[in-house]
């Protein structure tokens, strides 16, 4: 009972807070004003003039002002004139601090875990967490005497992956004795029982696993749940040091979290929840309209019950002033400006509207290079174009937006429009997006799954559209490097007197399919029928990691 009340009372910052006010969260500076922070990402001049290359044109703020000072109090200015409050990671802190902004926060980024490998190495050996304080104090002296220091990401996008995480922690010398003896005391010392769930490599018992060698999962067994267990020793050592560094040298900051890379894990995130002041994702819509899969920010939420803030969002547009070509990946694209502004109007109100966010990030201030970054990467997501002219249909958008009426009047709920099975014709049938997803949304059975079941009607019969998240790198769990059809996410169905499994990744009557980190699966399930049809749903992830679960009746019309 005493570490629970120290615990309750370390997470308490003294210059920044969250209060809620009519069960809204918001974040509180020092004069207990709310704030929803409205920030952007990538606020700092870009290439150096005497880098630039017009051959290869990127955004350079010293092609237009005579010093960094003069860069700095435009874009502020600009930035404030839009509407945005906040500063937010991957920005030019120095230069932009000299600005006399008062109402202006920062959100800086640490890197601190990922400049020690976490977590994927070793974080029990000394050396790595030596290099965490390192990397964050020296940040920290510089920032911690800054009142608009709102709070610090110590990460951005770690590689939280089942299967990365599993191998590397072989890797280390005080990972694998910590995850041998966790093992061990999991299977009550019993190498026979282990061996039921993981096939050993290099090592015939206990003692031998603390020297060498390694597990993999067995097909068919339940070794994930011992993965899983172990993700959240892991995860807590990162996030407790994480904590326990920023706040010792930092302590009137908050804690942002580590920027999710539009994916969850539950263990890893309940192990966030004991030791972060607000929860941050970075969310790349699902659709190009700016809508996202119904069950990310409701179940995060459920889990953690903490504030989140998004920390990345993105909209882009084919027809921009930079030459992006927006190829390089999946970011959501649509055809012209309008359309972009119309996007990004779409995200934010989803944003405040939910009473649990408390801030949303732009990516990014000025428009990716024509021809990519050092990653290939070439986006228009910018604010501004690479010759620094604004968008100005977004950015007056942005600066119409009241935050404050907006969330103050949010809501947790997801209303369905009408309670009838909506029909899809045949032509759109393939292409969720072109599905009218809340009113053919199936509620979960419990809010913390991380999949979205919808549910239509179509000229043949009933169809259905899976959404769920697998684990990146899932193929190096197991020995032969894939994963065994055994191993593969199904879906069992029951309705109107049918029972029927689905490999999803493999079923060859699949209407269409997209299989990564995200899938969505689009399937028929049933004939033509009518009325109100008792129906039933259990999904199960790859390596029976997750099980979930929707039961409903579905009222179809003639």
């Amino acid at each position: 009972m005493i570490g629970a009340v120290v615990m309750a009372a370390s997470l308490v910052s003294t210059r920044f807070s969250v209060v809620e006010d009519k069960s809204v969260s918001w974040l509180s500076g020092p004069k207990h004003e709310r704030l929803f922070s409205f920030g952007v990402c990538v606020v700092e001049p870009g290439e150096k003039f005497e880098e630039y290359n017009p051959a290869k044109p990127g955004y350079s703020g010293f092609r237009y002002y005579p010093s960094g000072k003069e860069w700095a109090k435009s874009t502020v200015d600009r930035l404030q004139s839009w509407g945005f409050n906040t500063i937010g990671a991957w920005s030019a802190i120095d230069m932009l601090r000299p600005v006399p902004a008062e109402s202006v926060v920062f959100t800086p980024i640490l890197h601190m875990g990922s400049s020690a490998g976490a977590p994927w190495k070793d974080m029990w050996d000394p050396a790595n967490v030596h290099i965490m304080e390192d990397v964050a104090s020296t940040q920290i002296r510089v920032l911690k005497d800054e009142s608009r220091i709102l709070g610090y990401f110590s990460d951005n996008e770690l590689g939280w992956w089942e299967g990365a995480v599993f191998d590397w922690s072989w890797k280390g010398p005080f990972s694998r004795i910590r995850l041998t003896r966790f093992l061990e005391n999991r299977y009550g010392r019993s190498w026979p029982r282990l061996a039921n769930d993981f096939v050993p490599k290099g090592a015939k018992n206990f003692n031998g696993l603390l020297r060498s060698g390694r597990l993999y999962l067995r097909p068919g067994g339940r070794g994930i749940a011992a993965i899983q267990g172990w993700m959240r020793i892991v995860s807590d050592r990162y996030y407790s040091l994480c904590r326990q560094i920023i706040k010792r040298h930092d302590p009137g900051a908050l804690y942002l979290g580590d920027r999710y890379i539009s994916n969850f894990y539950p263990e890893v995130a309940a192990s966030a929840s004991k030791y972060v002041d607000v929860l941050s994702t970075n969310l790349n819509a699902d659709w190009p309209n700016g809508d996202f899969a119904h069950f990310y920010l409701p179940a995060l939420h459920s889990i953690v019950k903490k504030p989140i803030l998004i920390t990345e969002y993105y909209a882009c547009s084919k027809d921009n002033r930079s030459g992006n070509k927006n190829d390089s990946s999946g970011f959501p694209t649509v055809q012209n400006q309008r359309a972009r502004t119309e996007t990004f109007l779409n995200q934010t109100k989803q944003f405040l509207a939910l009473p649990y966010i408390v801030g949303a990030h732009w990516f990014q201030f000025y428009d990716e290079p024509r021809f990519g970054r050092g990653d290939g990467e070439n986006y228009n997501m910018g604010l501004v174009d690479i010759n620094n002219r604004p968008y100005d249909e977004l950015t007056s958008a942005a600066a119409k937006l009241d935050l404050q009426k907006l969330h103050g009047s949010s809501s947790k709920r997801i209303v369905r429009k009408n309670h009838k099975q909506p029909r899809v014709a045949q032509s759109d049938l393939p292409f969720l997006e072109k599905w009218p997803k809340i009113e053919s949304l199936i509620s979960p059975m419990a809010p913390t799954m991380r999949s979205d079941l919808y549910v239509v009607a179509g000229p043949n019969g009933l169809y259905l559209a899976v959404y769920w998240n697998e684990d990146r790198f899932s193929e190096g769990l197991y020995a032969l490097g894939r994963v065994p059809d055994i191993e593969h996410a199904f879906i069992n169905i029951q309705s109107a007197g049918t029972n029927r499994t689905f490999d999803l990744e493999t079923e060859a009557g699949a209407i269409s399919r997209t299989l990564g980190t995200r899938n969505t699966v689009i399937l028929k399930f049933s004939d033509s029928v009518h009325g109100d049809i008792n129906f039933s749903a259990r999904l199960t992830t790859r390596h029976h990691a997750y099980v979930e679960k929707w039961a409903t009746t579905l009222k179809v019309s003639p």
